[in-house]
């Protein structure tokens, strides 16, 4: 196999990133490969920010002197990354609402990295990347990042109004960073842009369109542009256009890999043949599970496994792929499941949604 410990997957929405993430992490397994899938929601994130409060030396310090009872929580929460420490927002939310209050929460949120200027933003980011680097020099996994050397990077750096000039910049200091991980590089893309925006309205609908403007409608990338989906598919084109030429100059072994045809099958083995790795069937003796609903009383959740796929509480559609027996992932998150006639057990990965939490049982439903 191509010598790697880190793969960059890239692309606009909704180009495949996370479907072939998946593929890719389900063939290095079966090619005996210690491997490991960073979704670009998962968290703790190790190089990105959803939901995340940083904080300096001190910052952190004057804010245990405020709120003395939250101390002994935030040993455990916070993660070091150089002179910062980083906090799990949803964490805290989720499962430390007897140690936090109302004005302790809200002050926390203060430091939540998507509201910091681009500047500390970058400070922050560089710090976080280099610590994963340090963690992963020590290990012999191969690590896939999906959405997280160009996608986040382009949105921080756009959404702030920033040139094309200073993403670069900023770009390059990651890849020097990360050069000591052999990193490589996968692109996704549709040669023209809009056949990638379509695609998008018509997989999600403009009202995900509309979402995403109105979330980052006071950034100063939108002054004087239109409003609502019109503004965001604006932003798309950009990202496209950034995107394409930051993967000229990436000074990685790279992949790009144009899609418009949508012929998956040929993508895959144009992957498998760029990491030099064979392709390996699933084993049809794993598989075995039934229908049916399943519930998390304190979630006051439910999954339903239906045929071949996942029906997640959001009403996201998994399709299931079997590791072992009992062991089942999920087609486009890292998430993995353990299903028997009386529930079915979240493992893997954690993402941004509660649901996904490691551990987590749901009870099946007897109707």
């Amino acid at each position: 196999m191509r010598q790697t410990k880190l793969i960059l997957m890239e692309g606009l929405p909704s180009t495949g990133k996370s479907t072939n993430s998946g593929f890719l992490l389900d063939q290095l397994e079966k090619s005996r490969r210690r491997s490991k899938w960073i979704h670009e929601v998962a968290r703790p994130h190790p190089t990105l920010f959803f939901f995340e409060a940083s904080l300096n030396e001190r910052e952190y310090r004057n804010y245990i002197s405020r709120f003395p009872q939250t101390a002994s929580a935030l040993g455990e929460l916070a993660i070091k990354y150089g002179n910062y420490y980083g906090i799990d927002l949803l964490g805290i939310e989720w499962n430390q609402n007897d140690l936090f209050t109302e004005e302790a929460i809200l002050d926390l949120k203060q430091y939540d990295v998507w509201n910091y200027s681009i500047n500390r933003y970058a400070e922050i980011a560089l710090e976080k990347w280099k610590s994963f680097v340090e963690k992963q020099m020590t290990s012999d996994e191969i690590v896939i990042l999906d959405s997280s050397i160009f996608q986040f990077q382009i949105y921080s750096f756009l959404l702030a109004g920033k040139i094309y000039e200073d993403l670069r910049c900023f770009i390059e200091r990651l890849f020097d960073i990360i050069s000591s991980l052999n990193p490589t590089l996968i692109y996704f893309y549709r040669k023209n842009t809009n056949d990638t925006i379509d695609y998008l309205i018509q997989e999600r609908g403009v009202r995900f369109l509309d979402s995403i403007w109105e979330r980052d409608r006071n950034q100063p990338y939108y002054k004087n542009r239109p409003s609502g989906s019109e503004g965001y598919k604006m932003f798309l084109l950009d990202y496209g256009e950034y995107a394409n030429r930051l993967f000229t100059i990436a000074p990685v072994p790279k992949l790009a890999l144009e899609i418009t045809e949508g012929n998956w099958s040929k993508y895959q083995h144009s992957l498998l043949q760029f990491f030099e790795l064979p392709y390996m069937e699933s084993d049809q003796k794993y598989g075995q599970y039934s229908s049916g609903r399943y519930h998390n009383r304190i979630l006051n959740q439910i999954i339903e496994i239906s045929g071949d796929y996942l029906i997640a509480p959001n009403g996201g559609r998994k399709r299931i792929v079997p590791k072992s027996k009992m062991e089942f992932s999920l087609s486009d998150i890292p998430v993995r499941i353990q299903i028997d006639e009386e529930k079915l057990v979240l493992t893997g990965e954690q993402i941004c949604e509660q649901w996904t939490t490691k551990g987590t049982v749901f009870n099946k439903v007897v109707d």
